[in-house]
């Protein structure tokens, strides 16, 4: 009877262990060593997420914050003890439940370039340094492969888009956009396109395609024209248009020539129709990411060419960003009637700068975005 009461003793408190050990385990942290120049944090499961932000204070100091989602501290741990010459502080506190937040305090410009893997989070010590994992450079390129960006290359096969002699859109637009996807997948980013030859793809048909990819960007990709011939030297420059009702008699007008394929046999009030009915969400996202990708591509190119025009980041309802479920833009990359602008968008080194611009707009925003 003993022995019996005893047995069931020992299997409840087996039991007990095991639900307790079920109930509260979690992702602790370990330790931390200084090594190279960078800060590792070490922790008992894998990390599952870490979110990065600064803030400047009074004296010329700033403040870089590693937040460590589902980790725990447990008690007695620390990090303060580390010294590094470009570091004036360490710390680590249980930030949330859920949380555990590093600051390091620093005079350095910046110290975003950390990176995580597994069990371990490195964060380097020194401005513009990349944080390495077993050897290798990183610098957040997990982060990069879970965006996807959608390009979308206007036009094609039977919709030729704006011609201008031998210059015509649908080929100009398609070797950018390939320029593009080409930078992306270099810089960790997941890449599809609409099309990748000469072939017409309904507009609905695009963002569709990006739906069902589960895009977090939709970039489409468009050459300009000047309304008449007489004003073939007036209209030039790139402009950048974000989905919302079209407030300039110029953006309607960019709108009308790139919704045309649509509503070949609809009349007016067809058209705003289903513009309307379909304008929705993403507009603030979309202007941002539009504000982002304006400003590398004129940078990409001011550094090479001179008296670069910028015609700025607009609203319009293009019927090619309608339906997007992810942050969308339309890039007019110039005014293939202009006489010296036309010929530079046959210039294959102009088009990687573009491309270059864009890609780099696209990582500002993604980075801006995840802090």
């Amino acid at each position: 009877m003993e022995s019996n009461i005893l047995n069931r003793k020992i299997i409840l408190i087996f039991f007990i262990l095991f639900i307790s050990n079920r109930v509260f385990a979690g992702n602790y942290f370990v330790k931390s060593k200084i090594r190279e120049g960078e800060l590792r944090l070490y922790f008992s499961s894998d990390i599952e997420k870490v979110k990065y932000f600064s803030l400047p204070s009074d004296n010329r100091t700033t403040k870089y914050v590693y937040d460590i989602y589902g980790a725990t501290l447990p008690k007695g741990k620390g990090i303060s003890h580390h010294t590094y010459k470009t570091i004036e502080s360490f710390k680590i506190a249980q930030n949330s439940p859920n949380r555990v937040r590093v600051v390091i305090k620093s005079t350095q410009k910046a110290l975003n370039r950390h990176a995580y893997k597994g069990k371990m989070l490195v964060i380097p010590l020194t401005y513009g340094k990349e944080a390495s994992i077993a050897g290798k450079t990183i610098s957040n390129i997990e982060n990069k492969r879970k965006c996807i960006v959608v390009i979308d290359a206007g036009h094609g096969g039977k919709d030729n888009g704006a011609s201008y002699g031998s210059i015509i859109e649908k080929k100009i637009v398609l070797s950018i956009a390939k320029k593009l996807r080409v930078k992306l997948n270099n810089m960790g980013y997941k890449v599809y396109m609409t099309r990748s030859s000469d072939y017409f793809v309904q507009l609905p048909k695009r963002t569709e395609f990006a739906n069902k990819k589960k895009a977090d960007i939709f970039i489409s990709i468009h050459a300009n024209a000047a309304p008449t011939p007489k004003k073939a030297r007036i209209f030039q420059g790139i402009e950048i248009y974000y989905l919302s009702p079209a407030v300039s008699q110029r953006a309607k007008d960019a709108a009308e020539k790139e919704n045309s394929v649509m509503f070949e046999h609809k009349d007016y009030y067809t058209k705003n129709a289903y513009l309307s009915l379909l304008n929705r969400e993403k507009i603030v996202e979309s202007h941002k990411l539009g504000l982002d990708v304006d400003k590398k591509m004129l940078l990409s190119l001011n550094r090479h060419y001179k008296d670069i025009e910028n015609g700025g980041v607009k609203p319009a309802n293009f019927w090619v960003l309608v339906g997007a479920q992810m942050p969308s833009i339309l890039i007019e990359i110039g005014y293939i009637t202009h006489p010296i602008e036309g010929k530079k968008l046959l210039d294959n080194y102009y088009q990687s700068l573009l491309a270059k611009g864009i890609a780099n707009g696209i990582e500002r925003y993604l980075k801006n975005k995840r802090r």
